[in-house]
């Protein structure tokens, strides 16, 4: 864990399986225009859902964020499912009250280390939603590049322009 006053980031363990599935849920069903997901979709996985992308240590680290023992936000690196050599990152989310205070830059560090650490791991992608500019100048901070712009269906079922972008490691 890192702190930073009272906030502190830690990777979430299979035992954290709840705590992930309340704050991923809230995430999409107040924010389902940013995310692929959305709440039904979401509340209809299985426990084992949740449960089985936490221990899968391998290929994905999710991390919670904590004021004190309140979870205020979560993010998650994930080895990219065609490209061998690629990880994404995904699932951002800060309680509003908490953002524009540099946590997104925390959730940067701890994916980027957990990238780096990972066997034949060379690129990361991240992406957004045409008019998110907080996570475009997060990205950006971080030295990501545009490298493709497409149109995808997001969880309130909208269609709009979708920004990847790549580091490499």
């Amino acid at each position: 864990m890192k702190k930073i006053d009272n906030v502190t980031i830690k990777r979430w363990t299979e035992d954290d399986w709840q705590v992930f599935k309340e704050a991923r849920i809230e995430a999409v069903t107040e924010h389902s225009y940013v995310f692929l997901n959305n709440y039904k979709r979401s509340i209809a996985y299985p426990d084992s859902h949740w449960k089985n992308i936490l221990k899968d240590t391998r290929n994905a680290a999710v991390f919670g964020l904590y004021d004190d023992e309140t979870v205020i936000g979560l993010t998650g690196a994930f080895r990219h499912r065609e490209k061998e050599d690629t990880v994404n990152f995904g699932m951002s989310y800060i309680l509003s009250e908490y953002r524009g205070s540099g946590f997104s830059d925390l959730f940067y560090k701890e994916r980027v280390d957990w990238a780096k650490a990972q066997d034949g791991i060379t690129r990361i992608e991240v992406g957004h939603r045409a008019g998110n500019e907080a996570s475009r100048r997060a990205n950006q901070r971080h030295g990501f590049i545009l490298i493709s712009t497409e149109d995808i269906t997001f969880g309130n079922g909208e269609t709009d322009k979708h920004y990847t972008y790549e580091l490499k490691i």
